[in-house]
């Protein structure tokens, strides 16, 4: 038997006094009378199968339920994590494939999504002594983000582990996690595209220089020549020829490794003054985001300050002889 005293606390003077009013307090009653009989029968249901079924056939029920669960549910993938420290084992040596992550990383961070970022301006020492600068944008620590290559999903976060050194330069790191299925792809595809990712986007965010030789040694300066294929006076279909070559040339970079074959093009530029080969030259090195070498072979003393020379040029530059 199932009584309820909330009954007695209905209002009766306003209710009670028309024929709604009853209609409505009756509605009540068999609604409330209804519901204890649910819930009395769910109770009597319940004991009833304590009393009637066995343990064992009662635990043989909650096991097939799981069962059933766990082949109908996905099942959960196991994950892989790459580490990646910004400072290396001995503590002195950063680690490159750090600052080349974060180079990547800063393409893809969305400041609308993330409520703590991390600003940084560096300054980049270049091989002939120059310094050019750079604004940074990445994660704080505990910040993450999604990445997808190739169709696989890759989660960056950034975290702080031991370092050997002492302070939190050390304990700076990247983890890199995703399905384990996808470890192949991980180390021999998606971290090679981002280093050569890297490299790229800082050669487009670089300062120019154009160097030129005095006696065996080479003097560099900013290079800020406007020239450009969209400004180029030239012949359309041989200047996209032109276009079409760099294109393939900069495609074909381990070709040439794989080969054993130097990476360089060259190009024959004749004429007269004034007919634009070195408007032409500065296109190019604009274009690749190379740096130009002007070779004044009028100040080359011999074979000795010529080979010098040549072997002073750095990887990635465009060479000019005159």
């Amino acid at each position: 038997i199932y009584y309820s005293p909330c009954v007695d606390f209905l209002p009766k003077t306003s209710m009670a006094s028309s024929a709604e009013g009853a209609a409505v307090v009756d509605a009540y009653k068999k609604a409330l009378a209804t519901a204890a009989s649910v819930s009395a029968y769910a109770m009597l249901a319940r004991g009833m199968a304590r009393e009637l079924l066995p343990d064992e056939l009662r635990a043989a029920v909650r096991w097939g339920a799981a069962f059933v669960r766990s082949r109908f549910s996905a099942p959960e993938k196991e994950r892989h994590a790459i580490v990646i420290r910004r400072v290396l084992g001995g503590g002195y040596n950063e680690d490159d494939l750090f600052d080349a992550a974060l180079t990547y990383l800063a393409t893809k961070i969305n400041p609308q999504s993330m409520s703590r970022l991390c600003l940084a301006r560096t300054r980049k020492r270049e091989p002939d002594g120059s310094g050019s600068c750079s604004t940074l944008l990445s994660m704080e620590n505990g910040g993450s983000t999604t990445d997808t290559f190739q169709g696989v999903e890759f989660r960056w976060t950034s975290i702080e582990s031991g370092g050997n050194d002492g302070n939190n330069r050390g304990k700076e790191c990247l983890e890199l996690s995703f399905d384990a299925e996808h470890t192949e792809t991980a180390l021999h595809k998606y971290v090679p595209f981002i280093t050569s990712t890297a490299e790229e986007l800082r050669l487009r965010d670089r300062a120019l220089k154009i160097f030129l030789n005095q006696g065996s040694s080479w003097k560099g300066i900013n290079h800020h020549h406007p020239a450009t294929f969209d400004t180029l006076a030239m012949d359309p279909s041989v200047k996209q020829a032109v276009i079409d070559d760099l294109d393939r040339f900069l495609k074909r970079k381990e070709y040439y490794r794989r080969i054993g074959k130097a990476w360089k093009r060259g190009y024959l530029l004749y004429g007269p003054p004034g007919t634009g080969k070195s408007s032409l030259v500065a296109a190019m090195a604009n274009y690749l985001r190379f740096n130009l070498y002007d070779l004044d072979l009028s100040g080359v003393y011999d074979n000795s300050y010529l080979q010098r020379l040549l072997i002073d040029m750095s990887n990635k530059s465009r060479h000019r002889g005159h």
